[in-house]
């Protein structure tokens, strides 16, 4: 269904919770979309590319006009090659140590609080230099350069210490 995704049209009986999950795209900015589920759930997303997308806020949350603003910009950035999510919500200078600090180290002392301590003193002593990066400046390409600075000394002890920043990257 496409219509304009505003305050009026959560009012509206063709908006209303169905027997199945259904999406109103808006009319007025390509990519927007209210998602209703069957439950009563009905979410805000910015859609782009082959099936991405980006959850913008429940509608009993967010108002359809700032979800719409926040859409826009993710779709800008999207266009001209940058994170979706850069620039929204503060994530833009979020650096590895913030990521660490404020993110992992409190799922990783909840979720594994045996290992919890030892996983963060190898993150400070492997990548405490790259604690001031903003996360975007971490690529693939110094990751590479790393496992490859690891790899001339004891092959078995790279290899075990290479799946560290992917054990990161799975949390989020």
């Amino acid at each position: 269904m496409r219509a304009l995704i505003n305050g009026k049209l959560l009012m509206d009986p063709a908006a209303q919770p169905g027997r199945k999950p259904f999406e109103i795209y808006d009319t007025r900015l390509s990519g927007f979309v209210l998602r209703v589920q069957p439950i009563g759930v009905r979410s805000f997303y910015a859609r782009f590319g082959r099936n991405r997308r980006f959850a913008l806020g429940k509608a009993d949350v967010v108002d359809p006009e700032e979800a719409r603003v926040n859409c826009q910009r993710i779709l800008g950035n999207v266009a001209n090659g940058c994170h979706p999510l850069e620039g929204l919500g503060g994530a833009a200078g979020l650096t590895l140590g913030q990521f660490i600090d404020e993110s992992y180290g409190p799922w990783v002392r909840t979720n594994r609080p045996r290992t919890a301590a030892n996983s963060l003193d190898k993150l400070q002593r492997h990548f405490g230099t790259w604690f001031a990066e903003p996360l975007s400046a971490i690529t693939v390409e110094p990751l590479e350069l790393w496992k490859g600075h690891r790899r001339t000394g004891d092959a078995w002890c790279a290899e075990r210490s290479c799946f560290l920043p992917c054990s990161i990257s799975a949390t989020t």
